[in-house]
């Protein structure tokens, strides 16, 4: 049973508590806000608020209920309700039962609010692979908490004053923000796995982790068919889970393989599914993709259409206008296009819009310590390696976390790393992910420096795993996909994809491939079950090409390493655009006001050379005008 909501909030004062008053389901999503801010009983009796919620596609009655959700969660292996027990009705009475086990136990992707049976406890949850947010905030008064972080603002609209201005830089390079912050300063998120308690007259929030990714309880697969297979077999039940038999569904299609390997679990439970590709003609490459796309879709069963980009690039295009709905700022690529796969799916009447995020994170294998696990010596040749030894070891540990100063000196402290064990030897250095265009020094270092946060905690999370194998020198295979996995679910723009658009559309913008069943299955793979190395040529995610080898995918797209060019639609009307975005960057603008953006940088830009990093510099563009619009 599929059990879906949209929107929640609520209101505890403190320290006192006053009686629980019921329950209010409302229909408009802009009605939460006056339950988080306190404007009604006077704030002073618990409040929560839920958004529109169903079971299988049935509106279900919500009043007097002491859990609120906001996501979908597949309750179907649970026990069924009792005799006229709601769907919600049974996941609250798991709740009371089981707390945070019974949460840890559910499949979806969600975030929860739950009051205890004696009206004395508030728990938030969120689930330990949600890309959807929570946020919460905490005053003298009262804590609040929504979907939504606008409405723990205290204005009815946020404003320049309420922007968490050290955030922007992390904002502006993709990586995530730091665990546990938002846009405004003072209202803090909750991070995947996070749970949050308030108990009795204590109005003292507790945060801690209460669920994590870890490897799978199973046998690790022994050969690659068996990881092929075990690959393919999950993804199926993640998209299972979405989807009954016939539902309709929206697939964004790229017609690379992670996106192909979703439109053939999509097609294979219903008849009723649409590949959308965003293409923009004329542009080198584009008529490529828009082919692949096509017959990939017509291999899955799904009907393929293309969405073009061109009139969000043209002179004067609306590339760097925001929803209607009012908006959080999206840097991303396709904004715009995500708007249109709402569309689409509210007209199909399907539920989930389903991409091939996140292949690259849950398969990622770690930076170059999967090199020499599956070439061993053979890297001493450089027929195998592609290059002398002498050459890629320098290579090697420049682009390491752990000797990211490139000196000499620390080629044998790399080597020692990497043979005791130590996890941070896997990870890339933060100019392998992070390019900062235009930032001034004290920007650049708050992004360093959060990426060394990062990866810190992964590497916590990692030893804490290597401790309760029971064996202080294994060490697990997936410390990158962790790491990759922790940086995608905090990231601000995909949560400002939810919020600007599927959220008030009432659709899912999701990924099988953050399955939990998925990601923890992934991160028993050996590294050469993740790459075949040889020659000096690398080709990766191999289970899961081999998992769909057969599946009547042309067998050119299932081998060729596809990379999506929607990078190219911010470029594309950087370049065409380029007075308007470097009049909006001059040194004029907020982000040279915040010390955000060097004022010398605009200075450099020239029409000659935008388009090398026109995406970067739509980034900024977007940023500046999310910031003019708070003044």
């Amino acid at each position: 049973m599929l059990l879906t909501s949209f929107g929640m909030c609520g209101r505890l004062p403190l320290p006192a508590w006053s009686a629980f008053p019921g329950y209010r389901q409302v229909d408009r999503l802009e009605a939460l806000t006056s339950s988080a801010r306190g404007e009604e009983d006077g704030g002073r009796a618990v409040r929560l608020a839920q958004g529109p919620i169903s079971a299988g596609g049935r509106a279900q009655p919500a009043q007097d209920m002491r859990v609120l959700l906001t996501g979908w969660m597949d309750l179907s292996p649970e026990t069924p309700p009792a005799r006229g027990e709601s769907a919600l009705h049974l996941l609250q009475r798991l709740i009371d039962l089981e707390g945070a086990a019974a949460v840890r136990r559910l499949r979806g992707e969600f975030v929860l609010a739950h009051l205890s049976p004696d009206l004395r406890e508030i728990s938030l949850y969120r689930s330990v692979n949600a890309l959807i947010p929570l946020f919460w905030r905490q005053s003298a008064d009262a804590l609040t908490w929504a979907t939504d972080p606008r409405h723990l603002l205290p204005g009815a609209r946020p404003s320049l004053g309420d922007v968490d201005v050290e955030l922007l830089p992390m904002i502006i390079a993709e990586r995530g923000v730091p665990a546990r912050r938002s846009w405004f300063a003072g209202v803090r998120r909750l991070a995947a796995g996070d749970r949050l308690t308030v108990t009795g007259a204590d109005p003292r929030p507790r945060v801690g982790g209460f669920d994590a990714f870890g490897p799978a309880e199973v046998t690790p697969p022994r050969t690659i068919r068996e990881a092929a297979s075990g690959l393919g077999t999950r993804l199926a039940q993640a998209c299972g889970r979405m989807l009954a038999p016939g539902d309709p569904a929206v697939v964004l299609l790229s017609g690379g393989i992670d996106s192909a390997a979703v439109a053939v679990e999509v097609g294979r439970r219903t008849a009723k599914g649409t590949a959308l590709h965003f293409t923009l003609p004329g542009f080198p490459g584009f008529g490529e993709d828009l082919e692949a796309a096509r017959v990939v879709a017509e291999a899955g069963g799904l009907k393929p259409e293309s969405c073009d980009m061109s009139v969000y690039t043209v002179p004067g295009g609306s590339y760097l206008d925001e929803p209607q709905t009012g908006s959080l700022p999206q840097t991303h690529v396709p904004r715009g296009g995500l708007a249109e796969a709402v569309a689409r799916a509210r007209a199909d009447g399907a539920a989930f819009v389903l991409s091939g995020l996140f292949a690259d994170q849950i398969l990622a294998h770690d930076l170059h310590r999967g090199l020499f696990e599956v070439a061993g010596a053979s890297l001493l040749r450089p027929t195998v390696a592609g290059e002398p030894i002498w050459q890629l070891l320098p290579r090697v540990v420049k682009e390491s976390f752990a000797g990211s100063d490139g000196r000499g000196w620390r080629t044998p402290a790399y080597l020692y790393s990497l043979l005791a064990g130590d996890p941070t030897v896997a990870l890339p250095n933060r100019e392998t992910f992070i390019h900062p265009l235009g930032f001034t020094d004290t920007a650049a270092e708050n992004v360093t420096e959060a990426v060394r946060a990062a990866a810190r905690e992964a590497r916590t999370e990692l030893l804490s795993l290597v401790n309760r194998s029971g064996s202080a020198r294994h060490l697990p295979a997936g410390i990158t996909s962790l790491y990759m996995i922790r940086e995608a679910l905090n990231s601000a723009n995909m949560q400002a994809s939810w919020l600007n658009y599927g959220m008030p559309g009432e659709r899912f913008l999701t990924t099988p491939y953050l399955d939990r069943d998925v990601v923890e299955f992934a991160l028993t793979l050996p590294t050469k079950y993740r790459i075949a190395f040889g020659y000096g040529l690398t080709l990766d995610k191999f289970a899961l090409r081999l998992a769909y080898s057969r599946s009547g995918i042309p067998a050119g797209i299932g081998r060729r390493i596809q990379q999506a060019r929607l990078d190219a639609v911010s470029s594309v009307f950087v370049t065409r655009n380029f007075d308007m975005c470097r009049h909006l960057l001059a040194e004029d603008s907020m982000l040279v006001e915040l010390k955000v953006v060097d004022e010398a940088f605009v200075s450099r830009l020239s029409r000659q050379s935008v388009h090398r990093n026109g995406e970067e510099i739509a980034r900024l563009c977007v940023l500046e005008r999310w910031l003019r619009g708070l003044v």
